[in-house]
């Protein structure tokens, strides 16, 4: 069987890196990208830094993704170390932040982007086809022979599907790789925004957008009051709830038993090492000790500035009483609010917001030691188009760089295995 020449569908993370495995190793590629330009997505990832990778140990790195056993033989192929190595050999400085994080030393996702261009742009095995809609895949016998795009036929000997998921609509990840698969029988679960900040009942005051509350638990809880999942970290308030690095990680947790429907609760302590009997002990002896103070003056002892008039309003508290007139049902509300306000979540931000989709082709229909389709032979998916997602903290692009690089060593020689 000819493995000459290949159709990448899709210029993102995935999709470059693919074209640069097959280009180096001599085979001809077409890259089709739906968009006037390559990588979009990829240039906006980390708030434009881009987050590349994780480094921590394999046992660690294979915790945060929600399906180990199936990513394995993609990561032996090609790890994090793998990744490291393949962006300084090309130039790119990286440096190590605070969680294992891994950016370019730059801070800028367009030394990623260049990095991964400057080998194919001009190579004579590649061409890179921009503005290029493909609609649906060209199969006979089971076997993939090329795509129909633009109203032509192209054809090839084998086809990798690049196209992400759902998140960064505006830069052409609309989910047409899901709808693409689904014509030729592949189960597609349900795709789902996560790594998003989520909408609350009530939301905070537009006065209130970004600001950062630092070192707060966030807890989980159903109807019931029982905790689904706590953390503890930095978020930040929104006009329509609360988003922020923690939330990010709690929405990946809940995102499917909140899409089933289950009613989830979210609440906010802002003094979590402080237990409830000592914060009201400090509440109450605070308002004695300065009490020719108003309430304004005294709140600003356990909340930023910019909190204390919504705080107050909340609790029904006058912000011009003094602390000698606070009262004991003063002290019990501003207790309830600092740790045990409640809201229901009622959404996310949706798909404009969500750093990743959850969601995707089904593992089962896919051979994890090629990438390569059960239901169409020389058809390989990759990346977040697959039901395979992981935490915030640079997982999900290593993800799209080692899935491409196994697809792609797949069509080279078949000798990339655990």
């Amino acid at each position: 069987m000819t493995t000459n020449k290949t159709i990448i569908i899709g210029a993102g993370a995935s999709g470059l890196m693919a074209a640069n495995q097959l280009a180096m190793a001599g085979k001809k590629v077409i890259l089709l990208e739906k968009k006037h330009q390559a990588g979009l997505k990829l240039r906006l990832t980390g708030k434009g830094r881009c987050n590349l990778t994780n480094n921590c140990s394999k046992e660690e790195f294979l915790k945060h993704i929600s399906s180990p056993d199936f990513f394995l033989p993609s990561f032996t192929c090609f790890d994090n170390e793998d990744l490291m190595d393949f962006f300084e050999n090309k130039g790119v400085e990286l440096k190590i932040e605070r969680g294992n994080r891994v950016y370019p030393q730059s801070d800028k996702a367009t030394d990623i982007f260049f990095a991964l261009l400057k080998d194919i742009e001009n190579n004579e095995n590649v061409e890179i086809i921009k503005n290029c809609d493909v609609k649906h895949l060209i199969i006979e016998n089971g076997i993939a022979k090329g795509v129909i795009a633009n109203n032509k036929r192209i054809e090839a000997d084998n086809i990798i599907i690049c196209t992400g998921g759902k998140t960064y609509q505006t830069t052409g990840s609309t989910g047409d790789g899901y709808h693409i698969l689904k014509l030729v029988g592949h189960k597609i679960i349900t795709p789902i925004p996560t790594l998003v900040g989520l909408r609350t009942e009530n939301g905070y005051p537009a006065s209130l957008q970004n600001i950062e509350i630092k070192n707060c638990e966030v807890i989980i809880t159903d109807k019931d009051k029982n905790i689904i999942t706590r953390h503890f970290g930095d978020i930040y308030l929104d006009e329509y709830g609360v988003a922020g690095p923690i939330i990010l990680t709690i929405s990946r947790q809940i995102a499917r038993e909140f899409d089933r429907g289950k009613e989830m609760f979210l609440s906010i302590d802002y003094k979590p090492k402080i237990d409830k009997d000592k914060l009201k002990e400090e509440i109450a002896s605070t308002f004695k000790t300065r009490r020719t103070e108003n309430a304004t003056s005294i709140l600003r002892k356990w909340v930023q500035k910019p909190m204390v008039e919504h705080i107050l309003t909340t609790c029904n508290i006058n912000p011009k009483t003094m602390g000698y007139k606070l009262t004991e049902k003063d002290v019990k509300s501003l207790l309830w609010y600092l740790k045990f306000r409640r809201e229901e979540i009622i959404g996310d931000m949706g798909w404009n917001e969500a750093v990743i989709t959850m969601g995707g082709v089904a593992l089962d229909e896919i051979d994890k030691w090629s990438l390569e389709s059960k239901k169409v032979k020389n058809l390989y998916v990759t990346g977040e188009l697959l039901d395979l997602d992981a935490d915030t903290g640079g997982y999900n692009l290593q993800i799209a760089f080692s899935t491409a690089v196994k697809a792609s060593q797949s069509i080279i020689n078949k000798t990339c295995t655990v």
